[in-house]
């Protein structure tokens, strides 16, 4: 396979090709320059915050995916905690960079969305209201 996404509910979080990745998490940092980052990020993280449990709540951008086009038909919303997730007392970008080629979308990104698998249209909807 060359190029495109893999949705898989057994990857914990999303991976992106690494030229992709490196972007991305630009992208993402700038949104939070606010924030000061974290000198050892922890476990597969290379994007940490530390939490401040006496200060005000961080606030994180959420993320826009499209899929195919740049239309509301196929985009996925991330809201904050599909972007970050809290980990020992951090808040870390919860994306990793692969050197493969292709992405594989992962459960922390699919949790309340429903997926719809048209096999017969070759297409894939994604519905975020969790009930």
């Amino acid at each position: 396979m060359r190029g495109g996404v893999i949705v898989d509910t057994g990857t914990t979080f999303t991976h992106f090709p690494k030229d992709f990745y490196v972007i991305f998490r630009y992208a993402f940092r700038a949104e939070v320059r606010d924030i000061p980052m974290v000198d050892n990020p922890i476990g597969p993280f290379d994007t940490c915050y530390k939490d401040n449990p006496n200060g005000p709540g961080l606030v994180f951008p959420v993320v826009k995916l499209y899929f195919g086009s740049e239309n509301p038909g196929t985009m996925l919303l991330l809201a904050q905690e599909r972007v970050v997730v809290h980990f020992r007392g951090h808040y870390c970008l919860v994306f990793v960079g692969t050197e493969q080629d292709f992405s594989i979308l992962g459960v922390n990104q699919l949790q309340c969305v429903g997926l719809t698998f048209d096999t017969s249209a070759n297409t894939l909807s994604f519905d975020s209201r969790c009930m």
